[in-house]
């Protein structure tokens, strides 16, 4: 059996060494030889920091001011369903709906480069530390005089996570 040279067995270390190397810093940095060492994600978690209600001819008029306080930097949160009840009556709105309905949307002014939106899909999608304001027009809705609540539904969290807010119709 012929013996080895020194520059063969230097460079067989040498790529031995790297591909550890390499292994072992995606390892620890993005878990990708065996899944993540810890799990530090997030997941969103939306406010309704205003909300507002009345009737018009055409039907309610709903304005809401909604942040994301809480989630993944990458993506933003959505809320595909929303459920407008008090104690004895609710209505259910899905994500094509809220898209419908939504007549106009108001970026904060501080971060007016993040762009909440609407669409048939997610519902509302609102950027991680961004506020927009929803108004809609829920077409043929009229609500009696009352106190509502209004929840924004987020797959995947908790409904303790779940974005819950309170109007009152008068007159």
């Amino acid at each position: 059996m012929r013996k080895m040279n020194k520059v063969a067995i230097v460079g067989i270390i040498f790529a031995l060494f790297t591909v550890g190397w390499i292994l072992g810093t995606g390892q620890w940095a993005y878990g990708n030889v065996v899944g993540p060492l810890f799990n530090n994600s997030k997941l969103p978690k939306l406010n309704v920091t205003y909300i507002t209600a009345y009737n018009t001819p055409q039907g309610l008029c709903l304005i809401m001011n909604i942040t994301d306080i809480d989630g993944p930097d990458a993506y933003p949160a959505s809320a595909p369903l929303m459920e407008i009840s008090n104690g004895t009556w609710h209505i259910f709105l899905n994500s094509s709906q809220i898209a419908n309905d939504t007549v106009k949307i108001i970026q904060a002014p501080w971060n007016a480069n993040k762009k909440d939106s609407v669409n048939w899909y997610s519902g509302f999608i609102v950027v991680l530390g961004s506020e927009g304001q929803f108004h809609l027009l829920i077409k043929g809705l009229h609500l009696s005089p009352g106190k509502y609540e209004v929840k924004l539904y987020t797959p995947a969290i908790s409904s303790s996570r779940q974005a819950i807010a309170y109007f009152t119709i008068s007159s």
